[in-house]
């Protein structure tokens, strides 16, 4: 017996913002989230109490540990309403390099419709050189739920219990 399983595809439309942009790739056909690359350098300045992200024209950007600095990706998007994207970290950036995604995981949501940007830290102990066009973080498609939040005096009971941080695994 022949199984298909046919799922319907979600249209995303994108937008450069940069002519020179690599759009979104997934490295392999099933993967979750899909590659974006470092379209430009934002560096946060903060001058006479008044806070702005300056545009550094270069092609490389060295981050000293515990440094962030802005990634824009080179592209806009209009999400269909009922969805949004995370921007997540990549899984061997932060292994190797000790790199994240400071709001891990950032919300884009389906009204937002300027230039995607990764804010990126260093939380290793070296430097580390980032260059425009290299993969910087994965985004995640998401689907929103229809939800709301009822008051309650009593919450019903559960094996954890009051349980709180590091109460489920061995000490």
């Amino acid at each position: 017996m022949k199984r298909t399983n046919k799922i319907d595809k979600l249209i995303i439309p994108i937008k450069k913002t940069n002519k020179d942009a690599m759009l979104l790739i997934t490295s392999k056909k099933g993967d979750a989230g899909a590659d974006a690359r470092i379209s430009g350098f934002k560096q946060i300045v903060n001058e006479n109490g008044k806070k702005e992200l300056i545009a550094l024209d270069t092609d490389t950007y060295t981050l000293k540990p515990l440094e962030r600095i802005g990634c824009p990706l080179g592209f806009a998007t209009a999400i269909p309403e009922g969805y949004y994207f995370k921007v997540a970290p990549r899984s061997g950036l932060a292994l190797w390099d000790g790199l994240s995604i400071v709001n891990s995981p950032g919300t884009i949501d389906s009204g937002y419709r300027n230039e995607w940007m990764a804010i990126v830290i260093n939380l290793s102990n070296k430097d580390v050189v980032l260059k425009r066009g290299d993969r910087i973080c994965q985004i995640i498609l998401g689907k929103i739920h229809n939800y709301e939040f009822k008051e309650t005096d009593e919450l019903s009971e559960s094996e954890r219990g009051l349980g709180g941080f590091g109460s489920s695994g061995n000490k």
